[in-house]
């Protein structure tokens, strides 16, 4: 029969969290804490699992029917992981251009909140677009 600190430890090293451990097995908050140091265990960190620029991206986006890719909200910022923020419509334009925009990004294709890399510019692409087309265009 096992103990209940190496029931503890076990559930511990499995990656749970005190509070599932103190419900499962009955057993104070400090009991675990103290199997834990012993361990060496670190704490759970709770929240979300920090994700990638790219994953958030992917996450959030809306593929619609019409082959635009569309960001969920007006708030248009991605947290990376490193605890910065970039938009989603500049993180767009950085993978299908492979530089960093220059001025406002936005979608060309006139849809509101599409983000689709095909589909943003940044403010020299849209003066280049005018002085050849005219401002009308």
């Amino acid at each position: 029969m096992t103990s209940i600190n190496d029931q503890v430890a076990d559930l511990l090293r499995a990656g749970r969290s005190i509070a599932h451990i103190t419900t499962t097995l009955h057993v104070s908050y400090a009991r675990v804490r103290t199997v834990r140091d012993q361990l060496g265990i670190p704490r759970n960190k709770p929240g979300s699992k920090p994700e990638s620029v790219e994953e958030t991206f992917r996450r959030r986006t809306i593929t619609t029917d019409d082959g635009h890719l569309l960001w969920p909200t007006t708030d248009y910022h991605i947290k990376t992981v490193e605890g910065a923020a970039i938009s989603a419509g500049r993180y767009a334009f950085g993978q299908k251009y492979g530089r960093r925009p220059v001025g406002k990004v936005q979608a060309g294709c006139g849809v509101p909140r599409c983000v689709h890399p095909d589909h943003v510019e940044d403010q020299p692409m849209r003066q280049q677009y005018a002085a050849i087309f005219g401002s009308a265009a």
